[in-house]
């Protein structure tokens, strides 16, 4: 059976690589039969017939890959131009800076039923689109675009999305459509994300949600990157690790209660409302297989390799879909599960084998850890290179430093999942669990600032083939040798105490590292945070804390934080004026932390339909007896202006800290500019924020000479679509420093109101 398996999957992957009928497979296959059987002296009937059918399996594999490739696109793919849509959404929408993506389930289009799916992008609304909800909106739908070095049709296809389409003039909600059961179960993951949030400070609440459930919306572009550059990335994919910890926590429960066979059986009831709540992607559903096969022939006293279920597993998920193959995920999730079990056993048994003193204790697990790095680092390598043209060269150091941590904040994810709404287990895990995830962020970011940490990398498909085969010849050498060799030890059961010694120890120098070793800042900061498209600037001064606006509402400023300042409070938030990527993220502010007020004109409060105090030109709001926010402008409530532009209405904020000086213009264009200069208040600054995100309806000449600042930092989202900042705005700031937060990441101002410092997050 694991015979014909492989075949059939050497099937589909022939049928994926060469193309052509199912009959080139056969002519192949029949040529390295008859030559396997003129080499091999004793032929038998059976053998024959053991012949003709793994060729037949593979011959099969390919003929479906072929039917399924041949197969014409759903009717949505032709649909192009301007188009009445009627769909729901498959999940919540996701938003990134100012801009929401949700992918839709198409009901009708132009009043006419049709299937298939849709990517929709849209101005983030300040209530984003849910999973289930019906929407129905007129846009131009078109093709996906080409993106280099990656195939993004095929990507959209996997999901069954064939168009896209992009900021529809006007989207009508029309409601819920009955979930059911799947409902239920989604909402019981709302509620275990809301639990993490309220126990856990951003980022490592995103981190938390993360590893526990796929969802990687709350991470920042720079956390994103780290882990890529670090090969960690699948740390925070849910991937037969989850299911493996899932499946193994409660077996663990039930055994005093069970036999373990029965736990064993018990346990997979929990693997369907799993597969619902993270969204059943390939890798969990190939974990899935393999862990009912396991279950199963453990219940039948059967010691079956794992390696046989994973390519039952494979073989199962092609023959239901063979164009998974396709699947990026799918791949290199197989190509890992398989390194971890051919490859990784054997390297673990030679250094066993040869080092005499790594047999014991912590160093045998570690030695285990290393290996199982190791083997599924090797085994992705191609994939990697042919997918994203980059492979990490610290992946196997980081994913053996990092391992511990992982495991410690699944179980960290899980308890605040489950007891987050107690408010004492809330509070504990904030206090010290929060250190474990802290302590994830920071090795990895650490090991992504080594240089030459990422490599750019392309191969030829021959090249990947002689690679496996080169690999698959050198683990069974490796596995031979070891086999005939009576060194080898078994793990002792001691080894399993390293993960738990490592991960307190890391703990406890985490720590003293954040509690004890750094000292308290003696200066004032102003932080530009990163936030994407939009602008959230936090102002701190001994324990006073103000944000002016709250960035969009995908909720970056939470994330952006700086950890002295995220879950303990606000002493208030000035709104400059009412642009969603000014406010967006208000609500959610307001759920997780504790806010002493709003500060606004009139005109946004009563836009926002919240309380506050109204702000107007010559107000005040001072910090720790040394620091000044002072409104220059525009006098919004007194009127005395015609603003151009609902920008030129924004509010114009002047920093003091003793003798530093910096503005924040908020978005005010060439009109609120001009207006400034002829105020005649001085506006020299040693720093500016570049106003309306380096727009070229801003920074005037004369605005500029008034300012005359030597630090410049634009506020903008990476790659953004208004082409933020312009390059003509940058070179209009001749020799100011120039930051930008979509190349620096969070930039910091630092004065102790003499000197000024500038500290950036990358």
């Amino acid at each position: 059976m694991p015979l014909l398996a492989a075949a059939f999957i050497a099937g589909t992957l022939a049928g994926l690589l060469l193309g052509g009928s199912w009959w080139l497979t056969a002519v192949a296959g029949a040529l390295l039969a008859a030559t396997w059987a003129v080499l091999d002296t004793p032929r038998t009937r059976e053998r024959w017939l053991l012949i003709l059918v793994v060729l037949a399996a593979a011959v099969a594999g390919h003929a479906r890959f072929a039917d399924a490739d041949a197969r014409p696109p759903s009717p949505l793919a032709a649909a192009e131009g301007v188009h009445e849509v009627v769909g729901v959404a498959r999940e919540d929408a996701s938003t990134r800076g100012s801009f929401a993506r949700v992918d839709l389930d198409v009901e009708s289009l132009d009043g006419e039923p049709i299937e298939g799916g849709l990517r929709l992008t849209l101005r983030a609304p300040r209530e984003p689109v849910a999973a289930g909800e019906r929407v129905r909106f007129v846009a131009v739908l078109e093709p996906p675009p080409e993106v280099e070095s990656f195939d993004y049709a095929e990507f959209l296809r996997r999901r069954d999305i064939h168009v896209v389409a992009a900021f529809p003039d006007r989207i009508e909600r029309l409601g819920a459509v009955d979930r059911g059961w799947r409902g239920l179960i989604e909402g019981l993951g709302d509620w275990a994300a809301a639990n993490i949030e309220r126990s856990l400070p951003e980022p490592e609440s995103s981190l938390a949600g993360g590893v526990l459930t796929g969802e990687r919306q709350g991470f920042s572009d720079a956390l994103t990157r780290d882990l890529r550059v670090t090969g960690t990335t699948h740390l925070v994919v849910v991937s037969g690790q989850n299911v493996a910890l899932l499946l193994g926590t409660a077996i663990a429960l039930l055994t005093p209660l069970l036999s373990r066979r029965r736990s064993a059986i018990a346990a997979l009831l929990l693997l369907a409302p799993y597969l619902v709540l993270v969204g059943g992607d390939p890798p969990v559903v190939r974990a899935a297989i393999m862990a009912v096969g396991i279950a199963f022939a453990s219940v039948a006293g059967r010691r079956t390799p794992g390696w046989v279920y994973l390519a039952y597993a494979v073989a199962a998920m092609l023959a239901h879909d063979p164009l998974l193959a396709r699947d990026v995920a799918f791949q290199l999730s197989a190509t890992a599960t398989a390194g971890v079990m051919l490859v990784a056993p054997a390297l673990r048994d030679l250094v066993l084998s040869r080092v005499p003193w790594a047999e014991e204790g912590g160093r045998a697990a570690l030695v285990e850890v290393a290996a199982t790095a190791t083997g599924a680092t090797l085994a992705v390598l191609p994939v990697q290179a042919a997918a994203f043209e980059q492979v990490s060269l610290l992946a196997i150091p980081a994913n053996i430093v990092v391992a511990p941590l992982y495991e410690a904040t699944v179980a960290v994810a899980l308890i605040a999942a489950l007891l987050g709404w107690l408010e004492p287990v809330a509070a504990v895990v904030g206090a010290i669990g929060r250190l474990i995830p802290a302590c994830f962020l920071l090795l990895v970011r650490a090991l992504a600032e080594v240089p030459g940490a990422e490599l750019g990398l392309r191969a030829p498909l021959a090249a990947g083939g002689a690679y496996y085969l080169a690999l698959a010849a050198g683990a069974s050498m490796l596995a031979r040798r070891n086999a005939q060799s009576d060194a080898v030890p078994a793990l002792e059961p001691s080894a399993r105490a390293l993960p738990g010694r490592a991960v307190a120890l890391v703990v406890m120098a985490g720590g003293l590292w954040l509690g004890l070793l750094v000292p308290p800042a003696a200066t004032a900061e102003i932080a530009v945070l990163d936030v994407g498209q939009g602008l959230a600037v936090l102002i701190e001064d001994g324990d006073s804390r103000v944000l002016i606006d709250t960035g969009p509402p995908d909720g970056a400023a939470l994330r952006a934080l700086p950890g002295a300042a995220a879950g303990r409070g606000l002493d208030a938030i000035i709104l400059t004026h009412g642009d969603i990527d000014h406010t967006g993220a208000l609500g959610l502010l307001a759920e997780r932390e504790d806010i002493g007020g709003v500060l606004a004109s009139k005109e946004v409060l009563d836009e926002l339909g919240i309380e506050g105090r109204v702000l107007d030109i010559g107000d005040r709001v001072y910090l720790g007896g040394r620091t000044t926010i002072e409104v220059l402008g525009p006098p919004v409530a007194s009127g005395g202006l015609v603003a151009a532009s609902d920008n030129d209405a924004s509010l114009v904020l002047l920093v003091t800290v003793g003798e530093r000086r910096i503005l924040l213009p908020a978005d005010i264009e060439a009109a609120g500019e001009g207006w400034l200069v002829a105020s005649g208040q001085p506006l020299r600054a040693d720093a500016v924020v570049v106003p309306h995100h380096g727009s070229k309806t801003s920074s005037t000449a004369a605005f500029l000479d008034a300012v005359d600042p030597a630090v410049a930092v634009v506020s903008a989202g990476e790659g953004n679509s208004y082409g933020h900042p312009a390059p003509e705005v940058l070179e209009r700031y001749g020799d100011a420093e120039l930051f930008r937060t979509d190349e620096h990441g969070t930039v910091t101002l630092c004065t102790d109101g003499e000197r000024l410092w500038v500290a950036t997050e990358r």
